[in-house]
């Protein structure tokens, strides 16, 4: 066995371990935002519902849209040209939920 046929088997492992990495991921976040929703419909307040958007997005949404987004890559179905769009459109999501969970922190420090 040379060191490129090493290398290919290699990355084609980490290749397997990150997919699977990311749809558990995506798994436990949308496990999350569905707790977070839980909580919203138990206690209907203002903080509660900024807190589950920012989650459902930040834990749930981008996971979904990322393992979506490298999953068409991957297979070819969108030209890889795309591969900044779908980069771009996860940050903004995560960079939202982030902004309604420290919103929904902000406000329920002040009631």
């Amino acid at each position: 066995m040379n060191v490129f046929s090493a290398l290919t088997d290699f990355t084609g492992i980490v290749g397997l371990v990150a997919g699977v990495a990311a749809t558990g991921s995506a798994l436990v976040g949308l496990y999350i935002g569905g707790q977070a929703y839980r909580g919203l419909r138990r206690n209907d307040d203002p903080s509660m519902r900024y807190l589950s958007i920012g989650m459902i997005l930040l834990f749930g949404v981008t996971y979904v849209l990322a393992l979506a987004g490298q999953g068409l890559l991957t297979f070819r179905i969108v030209p890889i040209r795309y591969q900044n769009v779908f980069r771009l459109i996860v940050r903004l999501l995560q960079f939202g939920g982030l902004l309604l969970i420290a919103y929904s922190l902000r406000i329920a420090t002040d009631s």
